[in-house]
């Protein structure tokens, strides 16, 4: 009986001890690693919240708590001090699960009246440095540069149609076909904001431009004939784009814009002592789509290299201009109307296709199909370029 009196107050002792060692051992962590090639510590659980440290690939972060798709993470600095802060689950995986990681719940509370000054990292232990940190509005600007093909169809049959047209006329056959559209130049600039960070929205224009220009020399002795072509095409989108990211440093775009268009092309044949021209341009506009998909390398603190390739699909008819005639006996003749597609026959009764601009619907002898030329600037595109996160 004795024994069971003292033994009660044995055990009771040891459950206190040991109650008391489990409430004061360490809170179990979550390591988890940096996937993204930068990643931001930010201040708050929210994109638009300042950033208070920019940590690189490879990094492995401590994480007590999650709040939403954020984690609240430790980061040590070189000189010794600590930071804490948030940081998105899409630039990070887990590598060594901890204690369950500590869902916050939040709960309505008083806006915080606004501060005067920049606001300032949070820090754990040793005070260090001041770090930079971003505004509240996630801005990004991009400029870029590039290649694209164009297949304007009406314009580049017209250019060798008119071409094999005038060897029968001349009775001369063509050495060969004249020049034609398949390569323009672009470049653009966006300004997007960045919804999370999976998605931005933005406004951005680009300016399009191809032209071509060529000789073909007819010759059968004694005559000899020189004739020069230039086709030539212009867009100028303003669009509204989107970008999403199914993973670091790959995204997928697109966007959609209204185009203004400008179409030319040029016809002038010379002779021993004479010439003579016709120079055509004509301008509409439309609407256009376009998409692609690209990557992003870091190149410095805030800027990033992207390239991307895609395609546009963006085809205009209906364009209205101006035909002018001039010569080298120095007349000039200017037809305003509307780009016109059409075929005519020529002195060995081949029907040849061309392109001009007429006040009318071209319908005298010999004429053919006519009808309001389409111009079509759809194909592929390369492009590379910098973005600059504000």
């Amino acid at each position: 009986m004795r024994k069971h009196a003292l033994l009660f107050p044995l055990i009771s002792l040891l459950t206190l001890a040991l109650a008391g060692a489990a409430q004061n051992a360490p809170a179990r962590t979550t390591k988890i690693k940096v996937t993204a090639e930068q990643a931001n510590i930010r201040e708050k659980p929210d994109i638009g919240s300042s950033i208070v440290q920019q940590i690189p690939e490879g990094s492995v972060l401590e994480a007590d708590r999650k709040e939403g798709e954020w984690y609240f993470v430790r980061y040590t600095l070189e000189d010794g001090g600590v930071i804490g802060g948030w940081i998105h689950e899409s630039l990070v995986e887990v590598v060594e699960e901890g204690g369950p990681v500590r869902e916050v719940v939040k709960t309505p509370t008083k806006e915080a009246p606004p501060r005067e000054h920049a606001p300032r990292p949070i820090r754990i232990g040793k005070i260090t440095r001041p770090e930079f940190s971003t505004g509240s509005i996630p801005l990004e600007f991009s400029v870029s540069a590039g290649l694209g093909s164009v297949a304007p169809r009406d314009l580049n049959d017209g250019t060798r149609g008119y071409a094999d047209w005038f060897g029968a006329s001349i009775g001369i056959p063509a050495p060969g076909p004249a020049d034609i559209l398949r390569l323009a130049f672009l470049a653009g600039f966006e300004l997007s904001y960045r919804i999370s960070p999976r998605l931005a929205l933005g406004l951005g224009a680009d300016f399009l431009h191809g032209a071509n220009g060529g000789k073909i020399v007819f010759t059968d002795p004694p005559l000899t004939e020189t004739l020069s072509t230039g086709p030539s095409v212009r867009g100028v989108p303003f669009k509204i784009m989107a970008r999403f990211y199914p993973g670091a440093g790959f995204y997928i775009h697109g966007g959609l814009g209204i185009y203004s268009v400008k179409a030319g092309y040029l016809f002038r044949h010379e002779g021993a002592d004479s010439w003579e021209q016709w120079k055509g341009t004509a301008t509409g506009s439309g609407f256009g789509g376009e998409a692609a998909f690209g990557g992003e390398w870091g190149i410095a603190p805030r800027t990033v290299f992207f390239a991307e390739a895609g395609f546009r699909m963006a085809s205009f008819h209906g364009l209205t201009g101006r035909n002018v005639y001039t010569n080298s006996a120095g007349e000039t003749q200017t037809e305003p109307g509307t780009l016109y597609y059409f075929s005519k026959t020529a002195d060995d009764e081949n029907v040849y296709p061309l392109i001009f601009v007429r006040g009318s619907v071209p319908s005298e002898a010999g004429v053919v199909d006519s009808r309001r030329a389409d111009v079509n600037l759809s194909g592929t595109a390369v492009r590379v370029g910098v973005r600059y996160s504000f």
